[in-house]
């Protein structure tokens, strides 16, 4: 008895159709990684620059200079705490629609990217 001389076209025992389905279903779960990873990196992004703004308002109100952005950073504060609970609710209510604004209109302003992030790049396409 005498060995084939050539190897076997397909280990036995896998079928193709099961390990093409297995390689479709890891691409498919590294695409959602992918897009997951570019998604969040675009909300960090976008939150980023939503409170550098909020951060250039303050600026702003001092001048451009650090003695005027810390003097009205404590005058904020101190208004801040000397409130009551209600005052306090109105503020944390203004502040955060005011904020929730910019972070839309910064969305707004970053959706190209955005639509970037669900278009996979690669050689299989």
């Amino acid at each position: 008895m005498s060995t084939p001389s050539r190897p076997l076209a397909r280990p036995l025992g896998r079928s193709p159709m099961r390990h093409s389905a297995i390689a479709r279903r890891k691409k498919a779960a590294q695409d959602l990684v992918v897009i997951a990873l570019r998604f969040s990196g675009w909300l960090a992004t976008s939150a980023l620059a939503t409170l550098g703004i909020a951060t250039l308002f303050f600026l702003v109100l001092g001048g451009f200079t650090l003695d005027g952005l810390m003097l009205h950073l404590d005058n904020l504060a101190s208004r801040f705490v000397a409130a009551d609970a209600s005052r306090r609710g109105q503020f944390a209510a203004i502040s955060f629609g005011v904020m929730l604004t910019g972070f839309v209109l910064i969305a707004f302003f970053r959706r190209a990217s955005l639509i970037s992030a669900f278009s996979i790049a690669g050689d299989d396409q």
